[in-house]
Formats: structure tokens, C-alpha cells, sequence
């Protein structure tokens, strides 16, 4: 029993530890991120199922394209017709009566202005009369004989009468069932041209033939008729009054814009909904090619009510496209997945990076099926995601890479559009036009001629496309300017939103190594001020790991720049590195060794924090970190093991404490900068350099790092190194050339002296 149970957990610690069980397995998937990238990518293909949903409610038809046949109702439906509900509420508001409000001075200012008649006529110079009067009394003098009749105190009672009975007769005067309504000669011509309804206060709705102006002969019986019967005892002032009464009568109510603006809102509220809605039968002709030769905004409205009555018609059976739409998604998926692990493995292992390609292909994705749903043009709204998509990931990874996913996003937003071949080769010719002229982000410019080519490249295909489809010419050219302006359009964006870019997927382009080469950055210059001897030395770096980066075919423009900054770490104390000490003191003398190894291994650390301080490209900090690898402080740890010989224990000083933390170079690009600084540091040492020295130094020290196992994280090959080591060699002799000993000026003058002797 007892050997049994041993013998049990024997083998159960031999499973713990075997590497080919499941346990083991699912924690190697979990640290390498598989996991994290399999749930993202699961994610996506959901959204990607969730917006190609939106298929149905993509109509195969735009506004402005050609009518090229009838479109029949599928389906009985009913259509709320919004042209023809604007049209209703329009006539509603036009119906509604205009609005005059009562004036309540009329009558009043009339019969002052009647009163005053016989004063103002005894006057002995009747043509000091205002001018209506002096017109209405100046050539009737027995008019003005009975007004000025009425001036003495005997009769003027009795033309106060006459008047205010005249008055009042006008006031009470009847037009069939109404009272006198006097509008100006204006608005009366409008209303009765118009034949309108007027509402005036607060009689009521009447016809607008009904009513009179201050001027018109209609109202002239009415006037002699009250002047008639008020002034019977002056036969000659009856005219006279009648004549000033036109004179100074004002209308009777006034125009309200305000309550006929309101009334007329209320009675365009009024109209129902069911008086707009028109019921269209299947097989009913819905736009006549006949009648109409380009679909416009109320067609559009028209064909999506047919089809969401349709598609409600479907029932159970439009669950079939649905699983054939996520099948399909899967499958795209799937592949997607396939591709990215194939050719850019590092997706996989870094979670960001996945989660930034799902996220930049399914917020395109999403603006192309929203334009596809609105009444937005499909050659610019629905293309220019692509194209964008084409144009961030060629900048974020590679050309190769770029095509696979930009055709691959064409792709589903053909299938999200329910657009045919032609849609999705007008988009596939943009994203490889794209992706195969943007190299390398140097200027802002750059990125503008892409666009500009793009742009071309759209409208070409555009133009065959339509061509194909016998699309009508105007057509055509409509749909090469839009397309023209999604490859103009992505490459604005691109350029607008390339510092999100460059964080999203920490990447540096050449445009921002541009910007930091600058030696005015604030950082260079410190560099410069305070480790100027640190400051010439990554200058001649620079150089050295330019000319070997461009010897490989590797990103040079990076060496050189990341050279410039691989050492300013040694800033905070520029004093212990002999570069800097111009005075020949040697900071190092009175320390030990290992606070000397601290001091210089310190400068790495130091160099990354300053690197974050004045947010330098994540892509300049691995040049900071693995330029020196794990290499030996050689120096100190020599100065240590000569100390440790002249005591007792030498065996207690391990190499691995005097090399640095590393990490060792990941890309040759840093491999490079790494040889250069060594190299630029030995062959400062170098007594007399000369060709054959400098190539022994260079090579030796070349493979004294690739011995070191300092290039094994890298690729470097040695075909590469080779050639690396011819490019430094070529640029250390241009450094370090011969040049003629020029006679000094002491000399030349002892010479001529005695010349001239002679």
C-alpha cells in the first residue's frame, strides 16, 4: 500500500510537469496572448455580424442615379407621403384668413377733424388752408360761406350735431350684415385678388369683396347718403363734407402679421396624418422610367417604405440571410485571423495592436453602412473608409500587410452595402493604389500625392465601372468627382490624424524622426550644453549607423536619429564619462569599481526616464535600453579583478555582475547603433588609424559582439554583417582621411627673409 501511493504521486508530479498536457498547454495560450486575441477577434466578428444586419435597410438605389427601368411595388404598403403632407399644411396656411385688428381711433379722429372745418375756414386767406382742404373748399365758396356760418356761436351747436349724427350713421351703416370695413387700398387689392377670407375684430370671417378702401367710388353712396340726411339745411356743404371725409377717413382695422402668422401654424397642425398617406398596391409602378430620369430625395423615401413592408413580409424566411450573413462574417473572420498570424505574428502576441486593427475595421466599416443607409453619395462616404484603412495600417505596418486587410474591409463593406463586383473593384483599386505608393511619411506632403493618386486611381476605375453598368454619361461623372474626392478626402484625414495614428499602434514615422532630428529640440540641445563631448559623439554614431542601416536596405533615417538620442542618459553626470572630461580629470580614481559599474550602467536607466520626460517616440526608447546589450563593462571589470589579484579571494569577481541589464538588441536597427558606438569609441582610442587598422578594428569588434551572443534576438545575419562592416569602414576613412601638414607661418617667413638676402 504504501509503495502504491508513492508510486501515485509519483506519477501525479510527473504530469504537473510534463509539457504536452492541456493545463500546460492552455497557460502557454494565456501568456502569449493567443487567448486575449481569439476573444477580440470573436468580438469583432459579432459587431461585424451586428452592422451587416443593417444590409436590409440599404436601398440599391441613390439620389441623382439614372432610372434605367420601372420599379414596382413588391408588396401592398402604405406610404406617408411627406411632399404631399408639406403641400397640405401649405394650403391649410394659405386658406387661413388673414388677421386685422380693429382701429378704434377712426371714427373719433374723423369727427375732430369735421369739428374743426368751420374754425379753420375763417381764416381771410383761404390758401393758408392744409393742402386737403384748400383743394376740397377753395373753389366752393359757398361751402366755405356755410362753414363759416357754423363758426358763430348761434349755429355752431347745430353743426356739432349734424356732425356726430353723421358720425354715427357712417358707424352704423350695414354692408349686407356687416359693418363699414375699410382696409388700406394694399391690402384690400391683395385679398380680393387672392380671393380671400379676411377675419377682422371682432366681427368676424368675411369676403374680401365685402370690404372698402378710404378711395374707392363703392363707398361714395354710403357717404352721401349719411351726409344726406345729417346736413339737409346746407345742400351746398354736403359735398364738401363728403369729399373731406375721403380726405381724412382712415382704415378701420390693421393688419396683424403676428396673429396671422400663429393662425395659420395652427391650421397647418391641424391637417391629419391620413390625409398624406397614400396606399400603393403590388406590381404598382413606384418610379416610371418614362416620367423620371434620375431618382430624387421623395423616390428614395418612397422605395424604403416599400421595402420595410416588404422585408415585415418576409416572416420566418429572413432569418435564412440572416445566419447567411453571419456564416459569411465567421468565414471572413476567420480568415482575417489566418492572415494576421501568417504575416504579422506580433498582432497576436500584442493585445493592443489586435485591439486597435478591430476597432480601426469596424468603426469603418460602420460609417460606410451608416452612408449606405442614409441618402449620403456611396463614391464618398462609403469609399473613403477603406481608403483610410489602406492608408493607417500601410503606415502602422507594411505594404503586404495593408493589401490583405484593405481588401479584405472592401470586401465587407461590399457585402454590408449589398453592392455588386464593380463597387468592390472601385474601392480594391483604391486601397492598392494607396498602400503601394505610401512608402515612407517624410513630409506632410507626402500624403497629399497619395491621395491626389488615389484619387485618379478611383476615378478611372469609376469611369470603366459605369461604363460596364451603361450608366448615363452625366451619371458617370458624377460618380468619378465623388470617388475622385474620397482619395483626396482619406489622405486629409490621414495627414490630420497622424499623431493618433503613430500612439495608437506605437509606431514612429519618418515625418516625427524628422521633427526630433532637429537640433534645436530642447533635449539635443541640453545634450549639447551639458555633455558636449556625448553631444559629438552621437553626432559621429549617427553617421556610422546611417551608412550601415542604408548597406542592409533597413530604416536608416531611424539609426540616425536614435543615435542622436542612445546616450543622454549620461546628462546627469556627463562628468564620469571620459568623453566629457576635457580637464583629463578622471572622475573614477578614488571609486571603486563597482560604484564606477553603477555610475555607467546608470546612464541607460537615466537615458529612458529622460526619454519620457520630453515624450520621445516609443520607438527611440529600445535604442536607449538595448544599445549596449548585456555587454561587459570591460574596463571596470578589469580595474576589479586587478584589485581582487593583489588580496586573497579573485574567484568572488563573476562577470555577469559588470555586464549590463539589457535587454539584447530586438531589431538591426539597434544591432547597427550598437556596433557604431563601440566602434566610433574604439576608434577614437586608435593612435594612428589607417585602412587596414580601422577594417581589423571594425570586424574584430563586430564579432566579438556576435560571439557575445549579442545579435541572437535580432536576425542579423552574417552576410548582413558583413556588409555593415564594409559601410562603417568606408565612413570612417572619409572621417579620419589624411590630410597635408601645412608649413607653419614662422617658416615660411624665414624662407622669404632669406630671399630676399640673397
Amino acid at each position: 500500500m504504501l509503495w502504491n501511493s508513492k508510486s501515485r504521486s509519483r506519477r501525479t508530479e510527473i504530469r504537473k510537469n510534463r509539457q504536452d498536457t492541456l493545463l500546460h498547454s492552455w497557460r502557454r495560450l494565456q501568456q502569449s496572448g493567443v487567448l486575449t486575441s481569439i476573444g477580440i477577434a470573436a468580438v469583432f466578428c459579432g459587431i461585424v455580424i451586428a452592422i451587416l444586419m443593417m444590409r436590409d435597410e440599404v436601398l440599391p438605389y441613390r439620389p441623382e442615379q439614372a432610372v434605367l427601368s420601372d420599379v414596382v411595388a413588391r408588396v401592398d404598403f402604405y406610404f406617408p407621403d411627406t411632399g404631399r403632407m408639406t403641400d397640405l399644411q401649405r394650403q391649410a396656411a394659405e386658406q387661413s384668413p388673414r388677421i386685422y385688428q380693429a382701429n378704434p381711433k377712426v371714427w373719433s379722429d374723423l369727427e375732430a377733424q369735421l369739428l374743426s372745418l368751420p374754425s379753420k375756414v375763417s381764416v381771410e386767406n383761404l390758401e393758408a388752408l392744409p393742402e386737403p382742404l384748400r383743394l376740397i373748399l377753395g373753389a366752393d365758396a359757398g361751402a366755405v360761406t356755410a362753414l363759416r356760418i357754423y363758426n358763430t356761436p348761434e349755429q355752431k351747436p347745430a353743426y356739432e350735431d349734424a356732425v356726430k349724427g353723421y358720425i354715427s350713421d357712417l358707424q352704423t351703416a350695414k354692408v349686407e350684415t356687416s359693418q363699414i370695413i375699410l382696409l388700406t387700398d394694399k391690402d384690400r387689392r391683395e385679398e380680393v385678388r387672392n380671393d380671400r377670407l379676411v377675419r377682422v375684430t371682432p366681427d368676424g370671417v368675411i369676403k374680401a369683396n365685402k370690404t372698402f378702401s378710404p378711395g374707392m367710388d363703392e363707398l361714395g353712396p354710403i357717404l352721401e347718403s349719411a351726409a344726406k340726411a345729417n346736413f339737409r339745411a346746407t345742400l351746398t356743404l354736403q359735398p364738401r363734407i363728403v369729399d373731406a371725409t375721403r380726405a381724412f377717413l382712415q382704415p378701420t382695422h390693421i393688419y396683424d402679421d403676428a396673429a396671422t402668422v400663429e393662425a395659420r401654424n395652427n391650421a397647418a397642425a391641424l391637417v391629419p396624418q391620413s390625409a398624406a398617406t397614400v396606399s400603393y398596391k403590388a406590381n404598382q409602378v413606384l418610379v416610371d422610367k418614362k416620367l423620371k430620369k434620375a431618382f430624387d430625395t421623395h423616390d428614395i423615401q418612397l422605395l424604403k417604405y416599400e421595402n420595410e413592408a416588404y422585408r415585415r413580409s418576409l416572416g420566418d424566411i429572413a432569418r435564412r440571410s440572416t445566419y447567411g450573413l453571419a456564416i459569411t462574417a465567421v468565414l471572413i473572420t476567420i480568415m482575417m485571423c489566418g492572415y494576421i498570424s501568417t504575416f504579422q505574428k506580433r498582432i497576436v502576441r500584442n493585445n493592443a495592436r489586435a485591439l486597435a486593427i478591430a476597432l480601426l475595421m469596424v468603426s469603418m466599416l460602420l460609417l460606410a453602412q451608416l452612408a449606405a443607409v442614409g441618402t449620403y453619395q456611396l463614391y464618398l462616404m462609403a469609399v473613403t473608409p477603406t481608403i483610410l484603412v489602406a492608408m493607417i495600417v500601410t503606415i502602422a505596418y507594411d505594404k503586404r500587410f495593408s493589401v490583405g486587410v484593405s481588401t479584405t474591409h472592401a470586401l465587407l463593406v461590399t457585402l454590408a452595402l449589398d453592392q455588386g463586383v464593380g463597387f468592390f473593384l472601385i474601392q480594391w483599386v483604391g486601397a492598392m493604389t494607396a498602400a503601394f505608393l505610401l512608402d515612407d511619411v517624410r513630409s506632410r506632403s507626402k500624403l497629399i500625392e497619395v491621395g491626389g493618386a488615389t484619387a485618379i486611381g478611383l476615378m478611372v476605375a469609376t469611369l470603366g465601372q459605369g461604363l460596364i453598368a451603361l450608366e448615363p454619361l452625366k451619371f458617370i461623372g458624377t460618380n468619378c468627382l465623388y470617388a475622385g474626392s474620397a482619395g483626396l478626402l482619406a489622405g486629409c484625414i490621414t495627414l490630420s490624424i497622424l499623431p493618433f495614428i503613430e500612439k495608437a499602434f506605437r509606431i514612429t514615422t519618418s515625418m516625427t524622426l524628422l521633427e526630433i532630428a532637429d537640433a534645436s529640440h530642447p533635449l539635443l540641445r541640453r545634450l549639447s550644453l551639458e555633455a558636449p563631448g556625448t553631444y559629438n559623439h552621437s553626432l559621429q554614431v549617427a553617421t556610422l549607423s546611417e551608412a550601415g542601416a542604408e548597406a542592409i536596405g533597413v530604416n536608416s533615417l531611424l539609426c540616425r536619429v536614435a543615435s542622436y538620442y542612445h546616450d543622454i542618459g549620461k546628462i546627469n553626470k556627463a562628468d564620469y564619462f571620459v568623453e566629457n572630461q576635457i580637464n583629463g580629470e578622471n572622475r573614477h580614481i578614488n571609486l571603486s569599481p563597482s560604484v564606477s559599474l553603477l555610475i555607467i550602467i546608470g546612464h541607460v536607466k537615466d537615458g529612458v526616464e529622460l526619454a519620457k520626460e520630453y515624450n520621445l517616440p516609443t520607438s527611440i526608447n529600445a535604442f536607449i535600453q538595448q544599445h549596449h546589450g548585456t555587454t561587459l563593462v570591460e574596463w571596470f571589470y578589469h580595474q576589479a579583478c586587478t584589485r581582487e589579484l593583489s588580496e586573497t579571494e579573485p574567484e568572488s569577481i563573476s562577470e555577469a555582475q559588470y555586464r549590463y541589464p539589457g535587454p539584447k538588441p530586438r531589431s538591426k536597427e539597434v544591432a547597427i547603433v550598437m556596433l557604431a558606438d563601440c566602434v566610433e569609441s574604439a576608434c577614437r582610442a586608435m593612435p594612428e588609424p589607417n585602412a587596414s587598422r580601422l577594417e581589423s578594428l571594425v570586424h574584430d569588434l563586430a564579432m566579438k559582439r556576435l560571439l557575445d551572443g549579442q545579435f541572437d534576438e535580432c536576425d542579423l545575419t552574417i552576410r548582413e554583417l558583413e556588409q555593415i562592416e564594409k559601410a562603417m569602414v568606408k565612413t570612417l576613412l572619409g572621417i579620419y582621411h589624411g590630410r597635408i601638414a601645412y608649413p607653419s607661418t614662422r617658416a615660411v617667413q624665414g624662407v622669404t627673409t632669406q630671399t630676399r638676402t640673397a
